[in-house]
């Protein structure tokens, strides 16, 4: 793609964001679940990918334990992974993401009102605080999606786990949704503006981890168990769905 074509991509994203927050904010208080404004970050999500000519496949959708809560844990390889989920997954559930995002106009404005949790990783106060916020979602029976590795990298490589979540899943005794996105790097790389549109993506989704076996003491082996898995499924070849 063309520095220009780049460009003019990168502006359409930023109206179509504009346009489908004021309308979810406008509408947020004849629906204080936060279902509706999910389920407007849904369809946002499924026009970015095909304005960017972005096709993506989802493999293993049955293994998402529906009508029970869970925590899905995925790689996260670019700032595309977002849309890629969002768009992808067809049910309601609540996001923990960083702090720094719920402090964008619009955007984590929206975040805040879909009812998703911030998390303050530099105080563990304060990431404690967002951890029992997200056992309230779990108790709720939404499932709650995370990012382990933390934040995006440079590379593309899955990084290791931190071991919050996986504390998290031991405390409200649910199960772990290992998640695997496959080519989202390609698309907008960590610390670039560029985004490259006709990139094929795959979710592959693996079979859940019960926590109910681990206790507080073992989530480091809860952790690897789950870092193993989601391992796992970015080496799982791709197949139609």
């Amino acid at each position: 793609m063309t520095v220009l074509k780049s460009f003019i991509l990168a502006i359409a994203v930023a109206l179509m964001t504009l346009i489908f927050g004021v309308v979810a904010i406008a509408l947020s208080p004849f629906n204080p679940s936060g279902n509706l404004v999910h389920w407007f970050a849904r369809c946002w999500s499924r026009v970015l990918l095909r304005m960017a000519s972005i096709p993506v496949r989802i493999n293993g959708l049955e293994n998402v334990p529906m009508g029970r809560p869970c925590i899905l844990a995925s790689n996260h390889a670019s700032a595309a992974d977002i849309p890629i989920l969002f768009g992808g997954l067809p049910f309601q559930f609540r996001v923990i993401a960083k702090d720094t995002l719920f402090k964008i106009p619009i955007l984590g404005w929206c975040m805040r009102l879909a009812g998703y949790i911030s998390i303050d990783r530099g105080s563990p106060t304060k990431a404690m605080r967002s951890l029992k916020r997200a056992a309230s979602r779990l108790q709720a029976g939404l499932p709650v999606l995370v990012f382990p590795e933390g934040t995006r990298n440079r590379s593309g490589d899955l990084q290791p786990f931190h071991k919050g979540a996986f504390l998290l899943a031991i405390e409200s005794g649910v199960p772990i949704v290992p998640i695997a996105i496959k080519g989202s790097f390609d698309i907008l790389v960590s610390g670039s503006m560029a985004i490259r549109s006709g990139v094929e993506v795959s979710v592959q989704i693996g079979p859940p981890i019960e926590s109910s076996p681990f206790g507080r003491k073992e989530r480091a082996q809860l952790t690897e168990l789950v870092h193993s898995a989601v391992a796992g499924c970015l080496a799982t070849p791709d197949h139609s769905s």
